[in-house]
């Protein structure tokens, strides 16, 4: 038993120092190549979400059995302040020798995503580049799916927050900026033509939102809460909750003087009747 664990320890011994460099060099030749293609006055870049994921991702979209090489880098501008510009460059191999498949560049200060998700649910991924364009703008997510041997730009995006919903087809919540903390949530599905609002995942999605704004009210009981709420509970067919988020959020407009809010929330209340007549 004693020769059986000393011989284990010594193929480890032995066999550690091969493969780590062999995982040195696999490494080198890869960023050889990924130079060979990215500008030369750029430098690689990972974006903040997934997190985790590094400035280099492979993905075998041609589904020939080779993956792609996926590079995302950034060209900051000459003159600072000027946004960045951030870029994705996607190389295929043909003929045991890596070429350029497709590339393109977007003005902003931030990567915010890159990675891939089965938007259409035809079983291959989609890539999703996400730049961010101001902390006021927020983000532009640009989905590109593979068509003849290269990437083509099927959906754009607003979001200043985005969360993937695995559903057959993938889904996305969508979170727009509307005052202070609070955002519309749109949750969008494929449609075999474009990205449009899913009623069925919003339901499924709502407790996520009632949740957010619960906690937000439960610290500042505002009418923007209140509001964006009902807006929620109106799109998840949630009738009598929105009917008591408007009431609520029209009362704290009133107390607040704020004749705006009030015509606001009298538009949603309409709003909120359309919709019970259209169900």
């Amino acid at each position: 038993m004693k020769k059986i664990i000393l011989f284990a320890v010594l193929v480890s011994v032995v066999i550690s120092p091969i493969f780590t460099h062999a995982e040195e060099r696999s490494d080198k030749d890869l960023m050889k190549i990924i130079n060979e293609f990215v500008p030369p006055n750029s430098k690689l870049v990972s974006p903040e979400e997934p997190k985790s994921t590094k400035p280099y991702q492979f993905y075998d979209f041609n589904q020939d059995g080779q993956e792609e090489i996926i590079i995302t880098f950034e060209i900051k501008a000459k003159e600072q302040p000027n946004p960045s510009e951030y870029g994705v460059i996607v190389l295929t191999k043909e003929n045991e020798k890596w070429e350029k498949a497709w590339d393109t560049r977007k003005q902003g200060v931030g990567l915010d995503y890159s990675g891939f998700a089965d938007i259409t649910g035809d079983g291959i991924k989609e890539y999703l580049f996400g730049v961010t364009i101001g902390a006021s703008a927020g983000n532009n997510l640009e989905i590109f799916k593979w068509s003849i041997n290269s990437l083509k730009m099927i959906a754009e995006v607003p979001y200043h927050m985005m969360e993937l919903l695995s559903n057959k087809k993938v889904g996305i919540a969508v979170w727009q900026r509307y005052i202070a903390d609070t955002y519309f949530v749109d949750v969008l599905k494929w449609n075999g033509k474009k990205l449009v609002q899913d009623e069925e995942l919003y339901s499924s999605y709502y407790p996520a939102i009632e949740k957010f704004y619960n906690d937000k009210i439960s610290k500042m009981d505002e009418w923007f809460y209140w509001y964006t709420l009902a807006d929620a509970q109106i799109k998840a067919n949630l009738f009598e909750k929105a009917r008591d988020s408007i009431q609520k959020g029209t009362t704290l407009a009133k107390q607040l003087s704020l004749p705006d809010a009030v015509e606001n929330f009298e538009q949603l209340s309409d709003t909120l009747e359309k919709k019970k007549k259209s169900n």
